[in-house]
């Protein structure tokens, strides 16, 4: 596998050594390969959590991810980095219902001694529950909401950006995170790619229909 597509001359030995690990990790998901990635005071985040979890809690949440989807398989594609924090989007692969499944997600990290001391993944998990019921409430469209940018690396060619918002809803107000891809070809207009769980928020917007 080729090196990940970043800004290699800006990148510190920290974020060099983090990623080393990140692409092992992703090579063989174990939770053996995993927690080395977390300072241990880390926290996570992943999408479909009420809020995130502690360095201890994470063996007893991967086990159950890799019991879903034991021959899950990471590839990092692409990052960027500011300061302490980095962006890595991935393509995930895995077996679900019989079926191999593709679908990408971004990990955003701020670092630590080289440890995700703060660790957030965003993705779509309908994309892949709806294997195991295709009747899965669908989000046909984002409601209005403002967005909040809470962190960013980039550059003209790839830009990242960490946000979160409130979508009004009838039952109450509902607090959604996530992180938008722009990409900048040259001669081509901006391209622009929403990472966020849509799941829950469809089913609150079916709820409340």
């Amino acid at each position: 596998m080729g090196p990940l597509a970043g800004d290699d001359a800006s990148m510190d030995s920290e974020v060099s050594r983090y990623l080393d690990r990140f692409r092992a990790f992703g090579a063989k998901p174990s939770v053996a390969t995993y927690l080395p990635l977390f300072h241990p005071q880390g926290t996570l985040f992943d999408s479909g959590m009420p809020q995130p979890i502690t360095v201890d809690e994470i063996p007893a949440h991967f086990e159950a991810v890799l019991r879903l989807i034991p021959d899950l398989e990471m590839i990092p594609e692409r990052w960027r980095a500011r300061d302490r924090t980095v962006f890595v989007e991935a393509t995930n692969r895995a077996t679900i219902a019989g079926s191999s499944v593709s679908w990408s997600s971004v990990y955003c990290m701020d670092l630590q001694d080289d440890r995700v001391i703060r660790g957030r993944r965003y993705y779509d998990r309908r994309a892949l529950f709806a294997r195991l019921n295709p009747d899965l409430p669908k989000l046909e469209k984002l409601p209005d909401a403002v967005k909040t940018i809470e962190n960013f690396a980039g550059d003209l060619r790839l830009f990242f950006t960490e946000w979160s918002a409130t979508v009004e809803l009838s039952n109450g107000p509902y607090a959604l995170r996530g992180v938008d891809r722009l990409e900048c070809a040259e001669g081509q207009a901006p391209s622009v790619h929403s990472y966020f769980d849509t799941l829950e928020l469809a089913t609150r917007l079916k709820e409340n229909a």
